[in-house]
């Protein structure tokens, strides 16, 4: 049986968040705002996933993050994917994110071998926030944007990646965790 899985990082919505997603949320329909409860980096998307490759994903992870602690992750900054003009996403960033890039790309050198897809971009640690429709009228999004620019959303300790099952439903979707694995100091 397969799920379709991805590994990321947790992030807990605090109310500086929670406000932003409120303000983009009366953007209107064009604007499909994640569920706060839900935000995460993505380290890796794994799509449909056989059950019977956890433990072998699982060592991947303990590979992966291995030498490497936990971690303080400033969120600060509001932006788009691919751009202004264009917006596909709606992201916070994340300044000190060079360790969860490290985990990153060694996620996907490990999990290569066990035949998923390597990336073909560069990973910009984000939390997505928003996906925007096409067609969207993006005229007051970006004005809120700018307004975002420079805004520090607060600051999280990571200190655990997880493998999460993600199921697709018509209010959104609906995420479990599959393995947690805690990142520990060398």
């Amino acid at each position: 049986m397969s799920f379709r899985a991805f590994i990321s990082i947790d992030i807990d919505a605090n109310p500086r968040i929670v406000e932003f997603f409120e303000r983009l949320k009366r953007l209107g329909p064009s604007f499909k705002v994640v569920n706060p409860n839900l935000i995460h980096v993505t380290l890796k998307f794994l799509g449909e996933t056989e059950e019977g490759l956890i433990p072998k994903i699982r060592c991947a992870m303990e590979r992966s993050v291995a030498g490497i602690g936990p971690m303080l992750l400033k969120l600060k900054k509001a932006g788009a994917f691919p751009g202004d003009h264009n917006m596909r996403v709606i992201w916070i960033g994340i300044e000190g994110g060079e360790g969860i890039g490290l985990i990153a790309s060694n996620i996907d050198n490990e999990l290569s071998v066990l035949g998923f897809k390597r990336e073909n971009r560069f990973f910009v640690p984000h939390i997505t926030i928003t996906r925007v429709r096409e067609g969207a009228s993006v005229g007051e999004a970006r004005e809120l944007l700018r307004s975002y620019n420079d805004v520090f959303f607060g600051e999280q300790l990571i200190d655990t990646i997880r493998l999460k099952k993600s199921i697709l439903g018509p209010e959104g979707p609906t995420y479990s965790t599959v393995e947690d694995l805690k990142l520990t100091h060398p």
